[in-house]
């Protein structure tokens, strides 16, 4: 890897914890917040921008698309997440969502910066990832994946605005468990069992737990402009990733049918890509017909980031096996 890759990917980085912090820091000044908030998002774009010249220059060195291993598709989450928040930055002029869009973007660099140098290394394809259909299954997914935890990380905005506090606790925990479970898996030689049991185990418990804490409400953190906003923005980043990982659900049947001869195997990972699709759907379908309230709502797009961190990097870190193991690294 180039230098010049080096320093446009570690401006990248940099950027978004200066961005991170900035947001944070907005919050203690109340006359100056908006100033603040402009300056951190600023600082965000120019990370994104940073990070789009170096994923474009990663291509140019290495002849081909840049979107291979597990670093690349970190590099790659970053990028849409980094996107997706100026996006809705540019549309609904919030704020709120950018310390948390820019502490993702922070984690998933440290997480690929972690990474074995093999990983960061430009190296010739492995024999099932040569082919034309790369380029057009995974960029999707990994963008829906961005957008649709976006949506959960709006889904604890409102949850937070909508006085659920005591929900929003127990849900960041379970998210953080099972963040540390696919650290676990990457990092360390922690049984695999183990490590399912934490994230499967710890997620549906958290969950449960948190569809029970709604109802304790604290009245006095209540602001109903927040609960309405974030709920509508949730539902707009779905909106964004469910036809994407539609799509990158079809080309990787199209895919399979062309390396493998089968559309469908039942693969683990092709398993649980299904399953976060279903959730997604129930999640549109309740919501067009009322069946939830915004609050349950959100708590489904909590859900459905779970579900997305599962598919995206639980089942090559947390020992699920299947066709999609060349993922792996150790």
């Amino acid at each position: 890897m180039s230098d010049f890759q080096i320093a446009l990917t570690n401006t990248a980085g940099i950027s978004s914890v200066m961005s991170f912090w900035v947001f944070v820091a907005s919050n203690g000044f109340r006359k100056r917040r908006e100033i603040m908030v402009k300056v951190a998002s600023f600082v965000l774009i120019v990370g994104f921008l940073a990070l789009t010249i170096a994923i474009v220059a990663r291509g140019v060195e290495a002849q081909r698309f840049p979107l291979s291993n597990l670093y690349e598709s970190l590099l790659w989450f970053a990028w849409a997440t980094m996107g997706g928040y100026i996006w809705l930055r540019r549309t609904y002029g919030i704020g709120q969502l950018g310390w948390l869009a820019s502490l993702t973007a922070a984690v998933m660099f440290l997480y690929g910066s972690w990474l074995p140098q093999s990983q960061h290394e430009i190296t010739p394809l492995v024999p099932a990832l040569v082919s034309y259909w790369r380029q057009i299954h995974v960029p999707p997914l990994i963008v829906s994946y961005a957008m649709l935890f976006l949506s959960g990380l709006c889904g604890l905005i409102q949850l937070w605005a909508s006085g659920r506090l005591r929900a929003v606790i127990i849900a960041t925990v379970t998210i953080l468990m099972a963040l540390g479970a696919i650290m676990m898996g990457t990092f360390t030689k922690v049984e695999v069992l183990y490590l399912q049991l934490l994230f499967v185990g710890g997620s549906i418990v958290g969950v449960l737990l948190s569809w029970w804490s709604l109802n304790f409400v604290s009245e006095n953190h209540i602001n109903e402009k927040h609960m309405s906003l974030y709920d509508d923005i949730s539902y707009r980043c779905i909106v964004v990733g469910f036809p994407l990982l539609t799509i990158g659900i079809i080309t990787g049947g199209l895919w399979a049918n062309h390396a493998w001869g089968s559309y469908w195997s039942w693969d683990p990972k092709e398993s649980m890509a299904l399953v976060t699709w279903l959730s997604y759907a129930a999640y549109i379908h309740l919501r067009v017909h009322r069946e939830l309230s915004a609050e349950k709502l959100s708590l489904v797009a909590v859900i459905g980031l779970l579900l997305t961190l599962l598919t995206y990097l639980g089942f090559n870190t947390l020992g699920f096996g299947g066709l999609h193991s060349y993922g792996q690294f150790k």
